[in-house]
């Protein structure tokens, strides 16, 4: 069973590039087929580490060549072989260090799947679309302010957000690496020392922990980007949800066009006083019918042109980008808002039935509930295997406002239940999830807000997490 499925939106047009490009996508099914079957060999692993390297000197060499021989603009070279270049030392990392991987072969496939959906969707196309640009006759420079200029929907911004992503990623992989080359290098030098001095334990214990507080905080940072990643997942669900009323304004638009193409041809007829060709154009133009159609085009293209703007307010709004720290919150307005991010995702599966209490407002980060939300959420929906139920709970008790959501999915086990929360556990298939989303749950809203989860869950009988914060405003 394929993992990564080929469509027409990856094809750049390009013969060579499109099919180096499917090259990948099939190296990476190989690799997720052989995860299903078990653990992957050594000399598996190898070989697949091998055929990564071929492809990445034959078709970054071939891109790059591409892009000079069409006189593509070089800022947007420079910025493509830096993706390249990215690619590159994360694969190198990853080869590095799979003896320390509890499973290197899921982390390179997941590495991969991601990394072409953002290159080839994002990079790629851009390279495409400015070499068709320039063979045009239009500038290097104009060509690429012009795609510089057009990167203003969601998908753009999901896009170049996943883009830093990877190169954060490559960054933080490299000085991971070196942390712990560094660790091993010092446990053993303290080894030794504790051996020939007992004195020096408490020194060695001293320098020990500041190294051990780096690679946590290297962990930390690198846990926090599940986020990105959840929303990366979300992607396609809201660019369907925007093209949609795009495709009706775009055809309403085209539409228009032809109206006034009509009516001009009147008015000509009228200018040349020509009451023959006044009749013939008057007759084609059917006026009685334009007067009656254009205003219904017109609100329905406002009507559509709304509910893009209404969807990128929604995303802001569960971002909350201009948002700095702690500030006063509502949760039931973050659930609301998570809920419309998530909408794409929910809609096939879910009824929601929402019993919302009216809640104080909490101090928090808004941004970090609203990805608990989403976690909580998306796991709600995964866990139906049929179309069901979600419900949506909040009140006040006890000094916490509270937020329940509760599915009629499969339910989890006691032995599932006692590891939910753990780092990197998951019952989910290889390629469907991190096993970090819960993990980071928790420490956003126990560690860093003082707050609670529970979760009450019996298989086969749904489940309901209570997310709680204590109430506290901002002047207390």
């Amino acid at each position: 069973m394929d993992a990564f499925i080929w469509d027409k939106r990856f094809e750049t047009g390009i013969s060579s590039v499109d099919e180096q490009h499917k090259r990948l996508v099939a190296l990476t099914n190989v690799l997720g087929n052989k995860l299903l079957q078990g653990d992957v060999p050594e000399a598996q692993l190898q070989h697949l580490f091998h055929e990564l390297a071929e492809y990445s000197r034959y078709h970054f060499e071939n891109e790059e060549n591409l892009m000079r021989e069409a006189h593509v603009d070089e800022r947007h070279i420079k910025e493509h072989i830096a993706h390249h270049h990215q690619f590159v030392q994360q694969v190198v990392s990853l080869w590095q260090t799979r003896a320390r991987l509890a499973h290197p072969g899921e982390t390179l496939h997941g590495f991969l799947r991601s990394w072409l959906t953002a290159h080839i969707l994002g990079e790629d196309q851009a390279m495409s679309r400015q070499m068709a640009f320039v063979t045009g006759g239009v500038s290097p420079q104009q060509a690429y302010q012009n795609e510089k200029n057009t990167k203003d929907n969601i998908t753009d911004i999901l896009l170049d957000s996943m883009g830093r992503l990877y190169a954060l990623l490559a960054e933080q992989n490299h000085n991971l690496s070196q942390t712990n080359e560094l660790l091993e290098q010092r446990v053993q030098e303290r080894t030794l020392a504790l051996t020939l001095a007992n004195e020096q334990l408490e020194k060695e214990q001293s320098e020990l922990t500041a190294l051990l507080a780096k690679v946590e905080k290297a962990q930390q940072q690198l846990l926090q980007t599940e986020k990105m990643a959840a929303v990366g997942q979300l992607a396609a669900g809201v660019a369907h949800e925007i093209n949609n009323p795009i495709g009706f304004v775009n055809s309403n638009l085209g539409t228009l066009r032809k109206y006034v193409g009509t009516l001009f041809d009147v008015v000509e007829a009228y200018q040349a006083g020509d009451p023959r060709r006044i009749e013939q154009t008057s007759k084609v133009a059917d006026l009685a019918f334009l007067k009656a159609d254009v205003g219904p085009l017109l609100d329905e293209s406002q009507e559509g042109l709304s509910r893009v703007t209404k969807i990128v307010q929604e995303l802001k709004n569960f971002s909350h980008v201009d948002d700095v720290g702690m500030q006063e919150a509502d949760l039931n307005e973050g659930l609301e808002n998570t809920l419309s991010m998530a909408w794409h995702e929910v809609k096939h599966k879910a009824c929601i039935v929402r019993q919302m209490g009216n809640l104080p407002p909490v101090l928090c980060v808004a941004a970090q509930i609203n990805q608990v939300f989403m976690s909580v959420l998306l796991n709600a929906v995964q866990a139906l295997d049929k179309p069901g139920v979600i419900t949506l709970r909040s009140g006040v008790e006890n000094g916490y406002v509270w937020v329940d959501i509760e599915d009629t999915g499969r339910g989890m086990s006691q032995e599932v239940r006692k590891r939910l929360f753990e780092p990197f556990f998951t019952t989910k298939r290889v390629g469907e999830g991190t096993g970090l989303g819960l993990s980071i749950s928790y420490d956003i809203i126990v560690n860093k807000h003082n707050g609670y989860i529970d979760v009450v869950s019996t298989e086969g009988s749904g489940t309901k997490v209570r997310i709680g914060l204590p109430v506290k405003v901002a002047n207390l």
